[in-house]
């Protein structure tokens, strides 16, 4: 792209303006410096380079709106020649265009086979089994170790706490500390400590003691209604990646594998950070074995987001501003001033602006 002399002279006016009243000469008030010591003070280079970056700002815009083009990533711009004003290339990586198939039929197919949500009554029991044990005084003992207990070890230097016989520990660890007592040593494994867990009572004083409830009975609707909630919501979740999955089985897209890279990058960073918080994991992959492994799902969340987006458009289901600034308002809000004052806003704007985006575009799926 070209700009000549005249049509690069204004961007470097503007540029040269900012430059100069950013200038601070001794001896003179801001604005009050004979022009040729302003003029010497003043690095030309740094005034082209943003007169540039203004110019292709504009011309980008521009070539962007008159196509309807969807920018992936950050252009790559090339300066060839500016002795008289201004030539450049600029490398665009834009949204493919993506070919749905039949998506209402296939939500409304989709949708015609979800399944009513039940509750058992063995799920209020274990809730209720675990709200009981997470109030429970815990009591140190000299007594040998049994499951159910919470236990506290040294195992190869590095220290832990758990009930003994959830899970939670690898290899059968947790059944070779069952029977031993405080202070055993054994293949590696120093027991620190062995607390007995004593539950309350369930009865009024005990719920009115942990939330808003007058009897138990008002205690256990609610566990049911949340049970209830979360069954629900996630066949809600289920039926949403049915869809989604159905639809891109449908759908033709040419998949930029800049976006797929990306997406591959971000996965393997938080597979990476999970690992770093996983004790007494084996056998850790490699960047290469991550990369192979992840891949297909970093295509699959491409994807969906492809399809997301071009049903939005489809439809007409882009959020507007009032919307995102709303959920932008709920994530501040769920998080401290601490917190709140160190994130990016932009970045906020953009999960919003998804997050609104997918929820109307489900929205819309299940109403068809």
């Amino acid at each position: 792209m070209i700009f000549n002399h005249d049509e690069f002279l204004s961007y470097w006016e503007t540029s040269y303006g900012r430059e100069a009243s950013a200038v601070q000469l001794k001896g003179f008030r801001p604005g009050t410096a004979p022009k040729e010591l302003l003029d010497k003070a003043i690095d030309k280079d740094e005034v082209f380079n943003k007169a540039a970056s203004l110019a292709v700002r504009d011309a980008l815009k521009e070539i962007t709106q008159e196509n309807s083009w969807e920018i992936i990533d950050q252009p790559r711009v090339e300066i060839l020649e500016s002795d008289t004003g201004l030539k450049f290339k600029a490398t665009l990586i834009v949204f493919p265009e993506v070919v749905l198939g039949n998506y209402k039929k296939i939500a409304k197919s989709v949708l015609s086979d979800k399944k009513e949500v039940k509750i058992e009554q063995d799920e209020v029991d274990k809730t209720i089994d675990w709200v009981l044990k997470s109030r429970a005084q815990i009591i140190r003992v000299g007594r040998e170790a049994k499951k159910g207990d919470i236990v506290e070890i040294n195992l190869d230097g590095n220290k832990d706490k758990f009930v003994l016989g959830e899970g939670q520990m690898r290899d059968g660890l947790e059944d070779k500390i069952v029977g031993h007592k405080e202070s055993d040593k054994f293949d590696g494994v120093e027991l620190v400590g062995v607390y007995d867990r004593k539950a309350p009572e369930l009865n009024d004083d005990f719920v009115r003691s942990i939330g808003k409830f007058n009897s138990v009975e008002e205690f256990k609707n609610s566990i049911k209604e949340g049970i209830l909630k979360e069954k629900q919501d996630k066949e809600i979740e289920k039926n949403r990646l049915r869809i989604l999955s159905e639809i891109i089985k449908s759908a033709k897209i040419d998949m930029p594998e800049i976006l797929v890279d990306k997406t591959l990058e971000n996965m393997v960073h938080e597979y990476r950070h999970y690992m770093e918080h996983m004790k007494n994991l084996k056998n850790r992959p490699s960047e290469e074995d991550l990369n192979k492994r992840l891949k297909p799902e970093a295509e699959k969340r491409v994807a969906s987001e492809l399809i997301i987006n071009q049903i939005a458009k489809e439809e007409h289901l882009e959020p507007i501003t009032a919307e995102v600034e709303a959920e932008v308002n709920t994530f501040l809000k769920s998080r401290n001033n601490s917190e709140a004052s160190k994130i990016d806003p932009r970045r906020v704007y953009d999960y919003s602006y998804d997050i609104i985006k997918n929820k109307k575009v489900f929205e819309f799926l299940e109403s068809v």
